[in-house]
C-alpha cells in the first residue's frame, strides 16, 4: 500500500535533526511546471531557504517568447520581492536558475546536447508539477499533456545516474470515483489502459471521440481527473524502479502566509468565483450544503511537496535492501478542521471590506442545494451585466461583464461535481511524515492542514483575490491597450 513506517528505522535520531534542509542544501533540482502556480512557489521557497547549488527549470517557448523571457516574467510576480529586498537585489539567487527550453511533443525533449549532459551530470531531485487543469479538454490532448509528457520527463529520469528523489504532483480527485481514497494506486483502468484508448483515437474522427468520450469516463467527472488517473498508473507499471513518489494535494487555494497571506496568482477554482463579489455583486453557487471542502493554501502544499521530497530521497537507500517496488502515494487531505460548503458564505464574508459585505453578510456568496435559488441568481447577474454592457456601449466603454459572468458560471459547472460530492481518505503517509519532523522543522515547514486557522485564512482570501485582479488588469493594459480594462 505505499506504507513508509520502514523509514522510521532508517532514520536515526541524529540524521533527523534538520536533515529537510540539509538534504537540499547545494542540491540540483529539476522542475517541471515552475511558471504555474504551484511551481512558482515552490520555486520561490528553494531559493529563499534552501541554499540551494542549481534549480534548472524545464520551461518551453510561447506566446513568441523565449525562454529567457519567460524566466524573466516569472521573477516579475510579486512573489519574488523578498528575494529582491536581499543583498544584490537577489540577483546570487536568481542566477541559481537555470531555463531550458523542452518540447514535449517532441520525441527528443531537449533538443541541445550539452544541456542533456548538463542535466546527466548534475541533477539530483525532480519535482514534476507541470499540468494541464483544463476540465473541458478532449481525453486526447489531456492523455498528451499529462500522462505522456509525464513518461517522457521520467525517461529522461533514467538517464540520471544521480538521482534521489522524484515527486510527481498528482490530485486528491484522481480517484474520485471512488467514495474512499487509500493512499495507494489503482491499476483498472478502462480500454485496457490509456495506451489503447490513444491507439483506438487515432481511427476515429472528431465526432466519434466525442460521442466515446462519456463512455471512457464513465464515473469520472472529466478528462482532467481521467488522465491523472491514467498518469499515476503509468508511473507503477513503467517507471517503479525510479526514486519516485507520487503526492495527491486537493483543490490548491491562495497562500496561508507565504510570500504573503492571500498571495494567488490565477482566477482556477475558488479565487475566480469570488470575483463577482470584489466586482459588488452576490453570487450563490450550487453543491452540497454538508460536503467537505478539501481545499489547503499552496505555500502549505508546497512545504509538504517539499518534505515528500526528502522523505522519498530515504527510500533509495531503503530500497537496497528491499524488493518492493511499490510507488509510495501521499494523500495530502485531511480527515478534521476541514471547511464545509454551509461554511463557505460566512468565512468569505470576513474578509468582504464593502458595503455589500457588510449587508448581506454570509449571504454575499452562498453555496446552495437548491438549483431553482442557484438559477435566479445567474439570471439576476445576467441581467445586470447586460444592461450595463449595454449603457458601455453607449457610453463608448468596453462591454465584458456579460462575459465575465459567463465565465464565471462556466467555472462553476465545471468544479460542481466537487462541491456535491464527499470523499474520506486515508492520510497515514501525510501523518507519519509530519510526525518525523523536528519541532524547528514544522516550524519553517507548516503543513498540517488540521492546525489552519480559517477565519484568519478567509480574512485574507478574498483582498488576495482582489490584488490579483488588479495585477491581471495593468498587464492587460500595459500588453493590450492604454484604455484601463476594470
Amino acid at each position: 500500500m505505499g506504507d513508509l513506517s520502514a523509514l522510521q528505522e532508517v532514520l536515526t535520531s541524529g540524521e533527523r535533526m534538520n536533515c529537510v534542509q540539509e538534504f537540499y542544501r547545494d542540491a540540483t533540482i529539476l522542475i517541471t511546471g515552475g511558471t504555474g502556480f504551484i511551481g512558482k512557489v515552490l520555486l520561490e521557497k528553494l531559493l529563499r531557504c534552501f541554499g540551494v547549488k542549481t534549480v534548472f527549470l524545464l520551461v518551453r517557448e510561447k506566446c513568441n517568447k523565449t525562454v529567457d523571457e519567460r524566466l524573466d516574467e516569472v521573477f516579475e510576480d510579486v512573489i519574488f520581492d523578498a528575494i529582491k529586498s536581499s543583498p544584490h537585489n537577489g540577483k546570487p539567487l536568481f542566477a541559481k536558475v537555470i531555463p531550458i527550453e523542452v518540447n514535449f511533443q517532441s520525441d527528443q525533449v531537449i533538443s541541445s546536447s550539452d544541456h542533456q549532459r548538463l542535466l546527466a551530470a548534475q541533477v539530483e531531485i525532480v519535482f514534476n508539477v507541470m499540468a494541464s487543469v483544463k476540465f473541458n479538454e478532449d481525453i486526447e490532448t489531456a492523455l498528451n499533456t499529462n500522462v505522456l509528457s509525464s513518461r517522457k520527463l521520467f525517461l529522461l529520469a533514467q538517464q540520471l545516474p544521480h538521482i534521489r528523489s522524484i515527486v510527481h504532483v498528482s490530485t486528491f480527485y484522481s480517484n474520485c470515483h471512488r467514495s474512499h481514497i487509500e493512499e495507494r494506486i489503482y491499476e483498472e483502468l478502462p480500454f485496457g489502459g490509456f495506451e489503447n484508448i490513444l491507439a483506438l483515437f487515432r481511427h476515429l474522427t472528431p465526432k466519434e471521440k466525442d460521442q466515446l468520450k462519456p463512455i471512457i469516463l464513465g464515473p469520472m467527472p472529466n478528462s482532467y481527473t481521467f488522465s491523472k488517473r491514467c498518469a499515476e498508473v503509468m508511473i507503477q507499471q513503467q517507471f517503479s524502479g525510479l526514486p519516485i513518489a507520487i503526492f495527491r494535494p486537493p483543490i490548491v487555494s491562495s497562500a496561508y502566509n507565504e510570500p504573503t497571506p492571500g498571495w494567488v496568482n490565477n482566477f482556477n477554482g475558488p479565487a475566480g468565483m469570488v470575483v463577482p463579489v470584489i466586482r459588488g455583486q452576490v453570487y450563490w453557487c450550487y453543491g452540497a450544503d454538508d460536503a467537505a471542502v478539501h481545499m489547503v493554501p499552496v505555500d502549505y502544499c508546497v512545504n509538504a511537496l517539499l518534505a515528500v521530497g526528502w522523505e522519498n530521497g530515504q527510500r533509495k537507500r531503503m530500497q537496497e535492501s528491499t524488493m518492493s517496488k511499490v510507488v509510495p502515494v501521499y494523500n495530502y487531505a485531511f480527515r478534521d478542521n476541514v471547511v464545509r460548503n454551509r461554511d463557505i458564505g460566512a468565512l468569505l464574508a470576513l474578509g468582504v471590506d464593502s458595503t455589500l459585505g457588510r449587508i448581506f453578510g454570509r449571504y454575499t456568496i452562498h453555496v446552495t442545494s437548491s438549483l431553482f435559488m442557484r438559477q435566479l441568481f445567474i439570471n439576476w447577474l445576467l441581467i445586470q451585466a447586460y444592461v450595463s454592457d449595454t449603457f458601455n456601449k453607449l457610453t463608448g466603454k468596453k462591454a465584458k461583464n456579460y462575459d465575465l459572468i459567463k465565465r464565471v458560471v462556466a467555472l462553476e459547472d465545471s468544479t460542481s461535481y466537487f462541491r456535491c460530492n464527499s470523499w474520506t481518505t486515508e492520510n497515514d503517509n501525510i501523518r507519519q511524515l509530519w510526525d518525523r519532523l523536528s519541532e524547528d522543522e514544522k516550524r519553517f515547514l507548516p503543513f498540517d492542514v488540521e492546525t489552519i486557522d480559517w477565519k484568519y485564512y478567509f480574512r485574507h482570501f478574498v483582498k488576495g483575490v482582489a490584488d490579483a485582479l488588479k495585477r491581471h488588469c495593468l498587464a492587460r493594459q500595459r500588453a493590450c491597450s492604454p484604455k484601463p480594462c476594470c
